[in-house]
């Protein structure tokens, strides 16, 4: 695609995860494209959502669809059917979205249909595990992008293993990862301040993906978990809405330890990660941006996609079951030894994705 033939790209994104890691994209989309925003409310909170736009320094997006929570296929439909019409009047040359979610699959599907070039940030990520809706998203994403952005080399072996076109495959690195270090120079540590904590005087935890929360055992066993760590040592737990509502449905309770908190603006939460001893989390955004201002996280999961994090010692792949993340947590608890070493280890990072996309898509041709 020429610069010159690059009139217009439609960014689709749904969830707050994806507006962090599009943050450090969507300004040089503003300045060197026209660039059209749609937002499809696959987790839209009006408040929540205009602090992140506000706090990462971003436009608004042009078109709101207010989609909301709904049954997967139900919740998909709905915005195939609103995007459709948006993508018939702005007549974009690329449709660009990140990741894994319905918002993704929708994105790409409806470009796809219409014969609009789809590019893929975050391509390739796989955890071989097809129970998981994301995993089933990427795969489907990946096989009908024209623009593959890779994050590392597994990601691209992985796309060149599923017979994808290798000049349409790119290692960029993580906009993810640029997203981590910009707002690390907007979240300071006053605003530890505000939660009554000091550095390295408490652990952090989430828990929030389908997988843990739609099956009870695992997600009472990660429950479990948590609170034992939080016997230890001071937990702060931003719940997710989806975690709340399995709270609450099956009278789960954290302990005396584990402090409930309502859903973070991504500043303060930069901010507690960064000065945390460490975190547990099932979120595949987490465990970069642990690695970005070097601290452990506990992957409460069977697999993960960042495999290169694990096998770097920068992160631990705990499982579900209590005795594994509890193990973990009273090792970096009780050995400032162990956390000093884990915190010289390397992590393998790679910056500038943001800058390395639009550069792709500003000089390469068709």
């Amino acid at each position: 695609m020429k610069s010159e033939s690059m009139k217009t790209v439609l960014t689709v994104l749904g969830t707050r995860p994806e507006i962090v890691k599009f943050s450090p994209l969507l300004p040089l989309l503003d300045r060197r494209a026209r660039h059209v925003l749609v937002h499809t409310g696959q987790h839209y909170d009006d408040n929540m959502d205009r602090v992140f736009f506000r706090e990462l320094q971003l436009k608004l997006p042009r078109y709101f669809l207010n989609v909301g929570s709904s049954s997967q296929g139900r919740q998909t439909a709905r915005m195939l059917e609103l995007l459709e019409p948006i993508l018939l009047k702005t007549k974009p040359d690329l449709v660009l979205v990140l990741g894994d979610t319905n918002s993704t699959l929708a994105g790409a599907l409806v470009a796809a249909k219409l014969n609009i070039p789809v590019g893929h940030v975050e391509a390739g990520c796989r955890s071989f595990n097809r129970a998981m809706p994301e995993e089933k998203n990427r795969i489907l994403v990946d096989h009908v992008s024209r623009w593959l952005f890779a994050p590392d080399t597994q990601a691209v072996s992985h796309l060149r293993n599923e017979g994808i076109r290798a000049s349409w495959i790119h290692r960029v690195g993580n906009t993810g990862l640029d997203a981590t270090r910009r707002a690390l120079k907007l979240a300071h540590a006053d605003r530890l301040r505000v939660f009554g904590v000091r550095t390295d005087s408490y652990a952090l935890a989430t828990l929030h993906r389908a997988e843990n929360t739609d099956e009870l055992d695992r997600f009472s066993r990660l429950v479990e978990a948590i609170n034992r760590v939080g016997r230890r040592v001071p937990v702060l737990f931003p719940v997710h809405p989806r975690t709340v509502a399995v709270m609450k449905r099956h009278r789960i309770h954290l302990g005396k330890g584990v402090r409930a908190l309502k859903p973070l603006g991504h500043l303060d939460f930069i901010a507690l990660l960064r000065h945390s001893l460490f975190v547990m989390s099932d979120s595949g955004g987490i465990q970069e941006e642990a690695a970005v201002v070097n601290r452990p996280c506990l992957i409460l999961r069977e697999e993960t996609e960042w495999t290169r994090l694990v096998r770097a010692g920068k992160n631990f792949l705990t499982g579900t079951w209590p005795e594994g993340v509890v193990r973990m947590a009273a090792r970096l608890i009780d050995s400032p030894g162990f956390r000093k070493k884990t915190a010289q280890k390397r992590a393998p990072l790679q910056f500038g994705a943001s800058e390395s996309i639009m550069r792709i898509l500003l000089t390469r041709s068709e």
